[in-house]
């Protein structure tokens, strides 16, 4: 197979556009997992594109790390798992068929029945191969299909417990810095910015202890420390 550049030109084309797909769909289950984690509506904080493919990409990196991590502490059963892929490919790709050595090999008192209920044992055999070929297949395209959701979902859930982890040391201790909504000079609410769009904010409310979700219209935004 020759190779030319109209050829690599869509090809890359192709991959660029399945992956902004796949990244921005890690990064909308992030964004949606997270929230909904602290019991806010993601529907009040839109997205970008931008915004959800950058978040994709970072969420797609720190997974490739647990993977990593994951495997290296499973190499045993990595070992197993690609020696049983290895042998079910090969069987894919051999040249036993079934139909062609059916006649040679089928037992004498079975080449005594009729052939219409020889052909029908046949064909419940090779129903039953095809069924154990397409197993390992549908599985795969069923972990493909929802890997992007099951992994955002992973990240943001995980995202989310641990910035709930480190607002629990209070606003002197944590790494996040509070904020100090007001509202005409009054103090509407303190605590620590969740999330936040073009018409409302979300943040933890550190004298109530919850997630609240506040109109940003007449908000004024304080910093509680220096970076």
């Amino acid at each position: 197979m020759t190779w030319t550049w109209q050829g690599f030109l869509a090809a890359t084309s192709a991959l660029v556009g399945a992956a902004a797909v796949l990244l921005h769909l890690i990064g909308n289950a992030v964004h949606q997992s997270y929230l909904d984690k602290w019991g806010i509506d993601a529907g009040q904080f839109p997205k970008s594109t931008d915004w959800l493919v950058i978040q994709g990409y970072y969420g797609l990196w720190n997974a490739l790390g647990v993977a990593l991590s994951s495997l290296m502490s499973n190499v045993l059963w990595v070992i197993v798992a690609g020696t049983l892929l290895a042998l079910y490919v090969a069987a894919l790709k051999s040249k036993w068929n079934p139909l062609e050595d059916w006649e040679s090999e089928m037992p004498r008192w079975v080449a005594r029945w009729p052939e219409s209920v020889r052909k029908g044992l046949l064909l419940a055999l090779m129903g039953g191969f095809i069924s154990i070929a397409l197993i390992p297949v549908m599985f795969s395209l069923f972990v493909f299909a929802g890997l992007p959701a099951l992994v955002g979902q992973g990240i943001g859930e995980e995202l989310a417990v641990r910035h709930a982890r480190d607002f629990s040391r209070g606003c002197a201790a944590s790494k996040s810095a509070c904020i100090r909504l007001l509202k005409g000079g009054v103090l509407v609410s303190e605590g620590y910015l969740i999330d936040s769009s073009g018409s409302h904010i979300a943040l933890l409310d550190s004298t109530l202890k919850k997630a609240r979700v506040i109109e940003r219209a007449g908000l004024e935004l304080q910093a509680t420390r220096y970076p």
